[in-house]
């Protein structure tokens, strides 16, 4: 793993792990900054999104436990994908469907799939806890290898950021500001 991938992918798992320890049975109900998404469908994607990306690096499913504590799930597919990453061969292709891709654009997509997804976890649990910068950086960073494969996976431009700013990362058109809160119920 080099600096990048290490850099982006154990700051994302650190800040979501900062993230679902704000996360109490009570607040799977709350919306998030995802319209028409509460806490709970939050959690469940990014637990089957951190398992399809571990299955993309290793080519198995990893073995699915009970998902009645969502969080203990998020947490279990994160140790998953950090381990997968650990032991993936560097060299060779991941399939994503029909196109191959190189295992560190995983590692790139895992990253931001934690990160932003982490923020609106935090959001939902009422809480303001900005994207640290050195890994809002790590992640732009990586954005244009992403993009390069996806076509385009962010939106346009927001032009030269300012250092405070950093923790406004964007993705598929959905902004994430520092002052954003929950969408409505």
């Amino acid at each position: 793993m080099n600096g990048t991938e290490r850099t982006a992918l154990g700051g994302a798992a650190r800040y979501l792990a900062r993230s679902v320890r704000l996360v109490r049975a009570a607040d799977l109900s709350a919306p998030t900054p995802c319209p028409g998404w509460d806490l709970g469908r939050l959690l469940g994607h990014v637990r089957s999104s951190l398992a399809d990306l571990t299955e993309v690096l290793t080519g198995c499913s990893p073995l699915d436990g009970p998902d009645a504590d969502p969080v203990a799930a998020v947490r279990a597919r994160t140790v998953d994908l950090l381990v997968a990453w650990a032991v993936a061969p560097r060299a060779g292709w991941c399939q994503v469907g029909d196109r191959r891709v190189r295992p560190e654009i995983v590692v790139y997509t895992a990253a931001a799939e934690m990160v932003l997804h982490a923020w609106d976890i935090s959001r939902a649990c009422g809480a303001d806890h900005p994207i640290p910068a050195e890994l809002a950086t790590s992640l732009l960073d990586v954005s244009p290898p992403l993009a390069a494969v996806a076509g385009r996976v962010f939106a346009a431009p927001l032009g030269e950021m300012s250092s405070g700013e950093l923790d406004c990362l964007y993705s598929g058109g959905s902004i994430r500001h520092p002052g954003q809160r929950r969408s409505p119920a």
